[in-house]
């Protein structure tokens, strides 16, 4: 593990950090391209990426920390240190998706159109990031005794925390190579002829779906955090399926 990837002086730079600026900068890259194909402005998708990226972050820190008070409750401004890692993907991905829809209306844009071509580019986030998680030793599994389980060091989260003597599922690694799969699975989706809303839908049923099974070997502190990420998936599979029903209705 390397919770530092970076180390010049006194000055370290976080793996986890790293990887989400990483991450967003090929979203940027790859949903440019995309809607240049759609006739959709640059400029509104620079735009758009800048409100995108303060959704996730707030969002996805205000999830993490509400569940994680004890760690902040006697460390306030360690709140506002994200680069230290501690973000919940769930929280990040609402507060994204609010702040492009409020955003996108006032632009008078389709919110869904938009939607499917950034659906792959959030999978393909999904794939860096997770492997911040893995260097960051945060997000890790149960207890398990596959070959490919892992031991992680005492230094990082994983190590540190009650089970960290034993294997470990490497969670952060199923999650980021299913990212992977589900973004040439989106992408190829995406140049093939579509419904408005479908490729988003895909992207939500499939992956709340795949949170929805893998939270069962991912260790939790408390069944509270278990139990929310369970629901917010299963509303994902939900939404994504009533989005899908009504995309294939207006196509045909």
């Amino acid at each position: 593990m390397r919770p530092v990837l970076i180390q010049i002086g006194d000055i370290a730079i976080p793996s986890y950090g790293i990887m989400l600026v990483v991450s967003f900068l090929f979203a940027i890259i790859f949903v440019k391209r995309a809607a240049k194909k759609a006739d959709i402005s640059p400029i509104i998708i620079e735009n758009l990426a800048f409100y995108l990226m303060l959704g996730v972050i707030i969002g996805g820190r205000i999830l993490y920390v509400m569940f994680h008070w004890a760690q902040y409750e006697n460390d306030i401004l360690g709140i506002i240190r994200i680069w230290e890692g501690g973000m919940m993907f769930f929280g990040g991905f609402i507060g994204g998706f609010l702040a492009g829809m409020i955003y996108l209306n006032k632009q008078k844009i389709s919110v869904f159109e938009v939607a499917d071509i950034v659906a792959p580019a959030i999978a393909l986030g999904l794939f860096f990031t997770r492997i911040g998680c893995f260097l960051n030793g945060c997000c890790f599994g149960t207890p398990s005794t596959l070959p490919w389980a892992i031991k992680f060091p005492a230094y990082c989260v994983a190590g540190a925390s009650p089970v960290g003597d034993q294997t470990l599922h490497p969670t952060q690694i199923y999650t980021s190579l299913f990212g992977l799969a589900l973004f040439f699975f989106l992408n190829n989706k995406l140049n093939k002829k579509h419904g408005r809303g479908e490729i988003f839908s895909f992207y939500l049923m499939f992956h709340g779906a795949f949170r929805f099974g893998v939270d069962f070997i991912r260790y939790s502190e408390n069944n509270a955090n278990f139990w929310i990420n369970q629901i917010i998936a299963l509303a994902l599979i939900i939404v994504g399926a009533i989005i899908y029903i009504r995309s294939s209705q207006k196509k045909n």
